[in-house]
């Protein structure tokens, strides 16, 4: 009996290979379709960028510019002046590289590096290293703060909407990132741990990251009076 089963079960075990193989080829085609196809840009004119933004700071301090303003000039500058560099850097659970496209960095780093670069005085290291919520709470005025727990991901976006276009940082179970609602899109942005393991621009409908963490809380930064002060106050 044991000879005639040992040619089945072979079958059966080339049968469960061949199906784990489909399963996995079809996970990383899944996601590399899915990956954002940003054109990575060269790091060497990235100081460049900063130092544009830090004169448009001085300019809009100089001229008294309200919070409307400010709003748009802030998701204006991080979304393409300083996003555009990071896309394609790798992610590292323990990276902490300053520079785009060197080196790797983590979800929280990639959060506080972006934000430091973008002259809103943070302790980069210290809130990397905090928990996603803690971080939120610490640049976003209470009002701004918004919890979005244990929904569905169509759900999750059907109230994102609710507070209106903008940038949000997110927390997420192991996680962290930026929501930057833009009309009729929204995108996560962040340095993802799951494939392809680097900065991504990811469409928040197709994120499968988002859709499998239960916890989900948001910090919009974009419309809180005091970050954006901070931002434009800082020297």
């Amino acid at each position: 009996m044991s000879d005639y089963l040992s040619p089945v079960k072979r079958k059966r075990i080339i049968y469960l290979l061949l199906l784990a193989l489909f399963s996995i080829g079809s996970y990383f085609l899944y996601h590399r379709l899915m990956d954002s196809k940003e054109k990575i840009l060269d790091n060497r004119f990235y100081k460049a960028e900063l130092d544009s933004i830090q004169d448009l700071r001085r300019s809009l301090k100089n001229r008294n510019a309200g919070k409307r303003a400010l709003k748009a000039a802030f998701v204006k500058q991080i979304t393409q002046k300083v996003f555009p560099y990071w896309y394609g850097t790798k992610w590292d659970f323990n990276g902490t590289t300053e520079m785009p496209q060197e080196g790797s960095i983590a979800c929280g780093y990639f959060v506080t590096t972006t934000l430091r670069d973008m002259g809103v005085p943070i302790n980069r290291v210290k809130m990397a290293q905090c928990a996603s919520e803690e971080m939120i709470r610490s640049l976003a005025s209470k009002e701004q703060v918004h919890y979005i727990s244990n929904t569905s991901l169509k759900d999750f976006e059907k109230k994102l909407l609710t507070y209106g276009n903008g940038l949000y940082i997110i927390g997420l179970d192991n996680h962290t990132g930026f929501i930057w609602v833009d009309g009729a899109e929204r995108y996560f942005i962040h340095s993802t741990g799951w494939f392809p393991f680097k900065v991504v621009k990811d469409v928040v409908s197709k994120s499968s990251v988002l859709e499998k963490s239960k916890y989900r809380v948001v910090g919009k930064i974009s419309d809180d009076e005091h970050f954006l002060n901070k931002w434009i106050e800082n020297d």
